[in-house]
């Protein structure tokens, strides 16, 4: 006899099909509940972990200096010395990596350009400016790694690879090494670079001798020169090496095709007209100030 359901019994009738259906939708849609919370979560920890480190940056290269050498004065400079902490600010609020990673570490040039002597080497001592390069680098590293990375759901399923126990090719084991190794030298040489020009005495008294009561400004002018050399550098020498091995980037295969595109066309860029533009005024800068000298 067969089983049929039955009004009169009271008694619930069964449909197996319906019952999994309902098992599968409520899942799904508790996956969908957990995957925003756990993006949310991320995303506080980044913001917190970007406006700690942020603050730190802030603090230990305007703050600090600028009450050392009794420049908290003045509306001008006191906009100057808020201005980081506004740009930090939009930059979280807008998540922003551009913002976090190129416009707040340039905005914490402009109180120091409008207070060269916040830069002087009897402000930064070489144990000071060691631990404001650790904290620079960590916020670095912070905002890169953390706006980035996002818990990957859970997997419904796993299987195991034969290659999985295997372990990586040689061809990778040997790029990882190859981008520590340039982690490293990215730490190192603009520290070492920016180190050299503050502290060494040769340095100093060259700088006495061509520009009496002008040490600490064209120290900090040397200190910007340096961290442009350096960004230019790490620009077509490091990226240089990674771009060739970054062929599943949509973006950058579509700059390459536009780079192969100029240069056979014979046409420079306007970055080049820029960059000119840029050595001619400091070249006409340079000579001004050698002439004022004379």
């Amino acid at each position: 006899m067969s089983k049929k359901p039955t009004a009169m019994l009271g008694i619930m009738p069964e449909f197996p099909g319906v019952m999994r259906a309902g098992v599968v939708q409520s899942t799904l849609v508790a996956e969908a509940t957990t995957a925003p919370k756990t993006e949310r979560r991320w995303r506080t920890f980044a913001d917190v972990v970007a406006f700690t480190l942020g603050t730190n940056v802030w603090v230990s290269i305007v703050i600090l200096p600028a009450i050392f050498v009794g420049s908290l004065h003045g509306t001008w400079r006191i906009l100057a010395a808020a201005l980081p902490l506004g740009v930090l600010l939009l930059g979280l609020a807008r998540r922003s990596e551009g913002i976090l990673l190129g416009l707040f570490p340039a905005a914490l040039l402009v109180p120091i350009a409008v207070t060269p002597a916040m830069a002087s080497s009897h402000v930064y001592g070489p144990i000071r400016f060691g631990l404001v390069a650790i904290g620079v680098v960590a916020y670095l590293f912070g905002v890169s790694f953390f706006t980035s990375f996002h818990e990957p759901p859970q997997p419904r399923s796993i299987r195991g690879l034969s290659s999985a126990s295997v372990g990586p090719a040689e061809r990778w084991q040997r790029r990882e090494r190859v981008y520590w190794m340039l982690t490293g030298m990215s730490l190192v040489i603009p520290t070492v670079l920016i180190a050299w020009v503050n502290f060494d005495d040769a340095i100093e008294e060259y700088l006495g001798e061509m520009y009496p009561g002008r040490i600490a400004l064209m120290t900090t002018v040397l200190t910007v020169g340096a961290i442009v050399l350096w960004l230019a550098i790490y620009h077509y020498a490091f990226l240089g090496v990674l771009r060739p091995h970054r062929t599943g980037d949509r973006d950058l295969v579509v700059g390459l095709a536009q780079t192969r595109a100029d240069a056979k066309t014979g046409k420079p860029r306007t970055r080049f007209y820029f960059a000119v533009a840029i050595a001619l005024g400091a070249m006409a800068t340079l000579i001004m100030l050698r002439h004022v000298k004379g």
